[in-house]
């Protein structure tokens, strides 16, 4: 892989942003978020179609007892039958407005505490950091709710013992919490290697750059 490529932010966040052009061409991270919204816009469609959501009512009550009203139902008033089309529709747009968004959202943090690199880097940055991490994170979602569902719902009304009983309960907040707090800690190592700034002051901008979105997802995505 060259050197100079963005997508070795993935592997060495600090030393790739560190070497970055401020006129670095956007076009490979505009591919990966297109890649990212298509992903999961077809992960939703193939869901509505197969009706795989509201789950039956019975097995619904298990989840909501398990995981709470909030990670289950709609945020949105819209019927949970026509919810996922919705998603398909929209998520697409929603990727390329969240990735313009968190750039913004750095650069303007890095204004205001005297930094220097361009849009274009942060568009770069924010792309590479935090869109690989939704996707693997949609990728254990649809094998989690898709693939070992049964299982998943077995283990909940306590057929597999306490322990699976446990586990599974907290998975689904543990696992978005590590990989949504990954792209945050690659923003704050890219940002501190662009910037030469101080580790706090790239703590700062990565908390609020992704956290934003990370709330967004978790209201958005059911």
């Amino acid at each position: 892989m060259d050197a100079s490529s963005p997508v070795r932010i993935l592997i060495s966040p600090f030393h790739t942003a560190k070497t970055l052009s401020p006129t670095v061409r956007v076009r490979s991270a505009a591919l990966l978020v297109l890649g990212a919204g298509v992903l999961m816009a077809l992960g939703m469609l193939v869901s509505y179609l197969s009706h795989a959501y509201p789950p039956p009512a019975d097995v619904l009550k298990i989840y909501i007892d398990a995981w709470g009203e909030y990670l289950m139902l709609p945020f949105l008033k819209i019927p949970p039958e026509s919810y996922r089309l919705f998603m398909a529709i929209i998520l697409v747009p929603l990727a390329f407005t969240m990735w313009m968004s968190m750039a913004g959202t750095v650069k303007l943090l890095s204004l205001l505490m005297k930094g220097h690199a361009s849009y274009e880097q942060y568009l770069v940055i924010t792309a590479f950091s935090f869109f690989p991490f939704w996707i693997l994170a949609g990728i254990i979602d649809t094998i989690f709710s898709g693939v070992i569902d049964g299982y998943v719902l077995q283990a909940l009304t306590g057929q597999l013992g306490s322990f699976a009983t446990t586990l599974w309960i907290n998975f689904p907040k543990f696992f978005y919490t590590i990989l949504y707090a990954m792209g945050g800690v690659w923003i704050g190592l890219c940002t501190a290697g662009v910037e030469s700034f101080k580790w706090w002051k790239a703590v700062l901008i990565a908390l609020f750059s992704f956290g934003w979105a990370m709330l967004l997802i978790s209201v958005l995505l059911r």
